[in-house]
């Protein structure tokens, strides 16, 4: 596989002969931050609907094996985000997937006046844009 910086500079090259240096930016904090809280909601997601179906189809329950990992995971998320942002998490790994008929969106209040709104809330990407209305810094 050709690395991109490389690729890049073949491209570059074939439409004008100059020489090129190709920097990679690192993601900022509130990018990698993202990045990776989508990326843990998403194995969160993945690890759920294998333990549930190990349980339905081979009648073998996984949580007692998984169950202090879990607790690790809550921890850190408790360390992380606040009451609020924990409870939407929750919600949407452990009640609103599950739920075949859901339509995708939730209904929080937002701003000081506590102003009802609809938002899509069916991705970790969704779940990060939400949580993140309640970010206290």
């Amino acid at each position: 596989m050709v690395p991109p910086q490389k690729k890049i500079r073949e491209v570059l090259y074939s439409l004008h002969k100059l020489s090129y240096r190709i920097k990679l930016k690192p993601l900022d904090k509130k990018s990698m931050n993202e990045k990776l809280f989508i990326s843990v909601i998403d194995n969160l997601k993945r690890i759920e609907e294998r333990r549930d179906f190990m349980q339905e189809e081979i009648g073998l329950d996984m949580t007692v094996y998984e169950e202090q990992f879990f607790d690790v995971i809550e921890d850190l998320i408790r360390m992380h985000f606040s009451k609020e942002q924990q409870a939407l998490i929750q919600m949407y790994l452990y009640q609103l997937i599950p739920d075949k008929e859901w339509d995708g969106t939730i209904t929080v209040e937002v701003g000081k006046k506590k102003e009802e709104k609809v938002v899509k809330f069916k991705t970790a990407k969704d779940v990060w844009d939400v949580i993140k209305t309640f970010d206290n810094g």
